[in-house]
């Protein structure tokens, strides 16, 4: 009986003859009429574009953005949780299927089950069992002096439950991280220590696995995977295209900058003459001393902004105060003495020659 072809490979087959890399020629027996063979190629079914680093991650553009920004928020909120300084790492994005990243996690650790609404199929967060039992021995008041070991059983209901509170601490940082993409709203369905009831999507369909490392005082405390499913992301494709590129961000942030700078509060000095006097003199200053400050009434005061010489102007009074004129813009090279460039009109003061 012949072999029944996959699905897989029927789909192979279909895509080589359109290609023409797989004649269609009626042989006969002595040969005659054949196209010449081609030799076969590697065909990758899904189209993945591999990265360097980021095996399909190429597949949903900038999802590497996003989840950087989840490792991020993530690390700082179980530091701020546990009082633990944590440090979180992204390492990779592949593409497998739901069997295989099930398969993968051998049933050991906790896995926890989260709607993405509006997104269709949810997502699921993998703890192993170092990170798992790495995370309990701190809530349950160990000191972690010596490096933390994964323990030889199944987690039990009881340790479950204390790490619901934690695991339900994701769906805060990955509605950040996906807030530049869409307004998610995910939710902690349930947490399972058996990965065979374990079901979001149908065991061929493509899934997405990242896989994070933890650090605690320079030691490994286990890892944890975010698998989800290519569908659920499929249809935001364009709007990760759309997120700012690295100069771009920078860009906007250089205008933030500027814009904030012009509101801070400045120091400025109307002076009229500036004296340099030895410590000497100033100690041997006493009550009815007259000191010379070499100004000419006829000039311009130096506007002084932050110890810097910024305008000139003439100083006078108006509503009952004293104010200044400001006339012109300082010149280093021009000098007091000289006719300073002019701004625009104003009033002016009483008093002001």
């Amino acid at each position: 009986m012949e072999p029944i072809l996959s699905k897989e490979e029927i789909a192979d087959l279909l895509a080589a003859i359109r290609s023409g890399r797989v004649s269609t020629d009626v042989i006969d027996e002595g040969g005659r009429g054949a196209a010449p063979a081609k030799p076969a190629e590697e065909i990758d079914i899904f189209q993945v574009y591999v990265h360097d680093q980021d095996k399909g991650g190429m597949r949903i553009p900038n999802l590497d953005i996003i989840l950087d920004t989840f490792t991020r928020n993530f690390g700082t909120t179980l530091t701020n949780q546990l009082q633990r300084t944590f440090s979180v790492h992204r390492e990779e994005i592949t593409t497998t299927s739901f069997q295989n990243s099930l398969l993968d996690l051998k049933n050991q650790g906790a896995i926890g089950i989260y709607s993405t609404d509006p997104l269709k199929y949810g997502c699921l967060f993998h703890l192993d069992a170092l990170l798992a039992f790495t995370l309990l021995e701190i809530m349950l008041g160990s000191a972690i002096i010596s490096e933390s070991h994964a323990l030889a059983r199944n987690l039990t209901t009881i340790e479950i439950n204390i790490l619901k509170n934690m695991m339900q601490g994701i769906c805060k940082d990955l509605q950040k991280a996906f807030r530049p993409i869409i307004t998610m709203r995910p939710s902690l369905l349930k947490v399972e220590n058996n990965f065979r009831l374990v079901n979001i999507v149908d065991a061929e369909t493509e899934v997405l696995v990242t896989s994070f490392s933890f650090m605690i005082a320079g030691k490994n405390a286990g890892s944890m995977r975010l698998i989800i499913p290519y569908l659920t992301l499929e249809p935001l494709r364009e709007k990760f295209k759309e997120i700012v590129t690295v100069a771009q961000a920078s860009y906007t942030w250089g205008k933030v900058l500027a814009r904030e700078t012009l509101e801070m509060e400045a120091t400025v000095i109307a002076r009229s003459g500036l004296l340099e006097m030895s410590i000497r003199q100033i100690l041997d200053m006493k009550a009815g001393d007259i000191i010379e400050i070499g100004y000419d009434p006829d000039q311009p005061l130096t506007i002084v902004v932050e110890d810097k010489p910024k305008f000139l102007a003439v100083p006078g009074e108006r509503n009952g105060k004293k104010a200044f004129h400001v006339t012109g813009l300082y010149s280093e090279r021009n000098g007091r003495g000289n006719a300073p460039a002019p701004l625009p009109e104003q009033e002016p003061l009483a008093g002001a020659g």
